[in-house]
């Protein structure tokens, strides 16, 4: 059984701006973490932070980019 987390914010920001910061990974990191991601569905990526050897957490989080449409949505697991 899967879990459906969903963030909806708003930004007084056209959406051009807002794009970008979502599909830049340099900007992305800047945020939220460190990854490798492409605004290409079917990319596979992974976001890396600090492991945490206790929990058997690694630090490495895998993601697919499910669903882009520039400057509208951005879905990603």
């Amino acid at each position: 059984m899967g879990q459906t987390i969903r963030h909806e914010f708003s930004y007084n920001h056209p959406p051009e701006v807002i794009w970008i910061y979502l599909t830049d990974p340099d900007l992305l990191a800047q945020w939220l973490m460190p990854s490798d991601f492409k605004a290409e569905v079917g990319h596979h990526f992974m976001f890396k932070t600090k492991p945490m050897k206790k929990l058997g957490f690694d630090g490495l989080i895998y993601c697919q980019v499910l669903e882009v449409i520039p400057n509208e949505k951005l879905v990603y697991s």
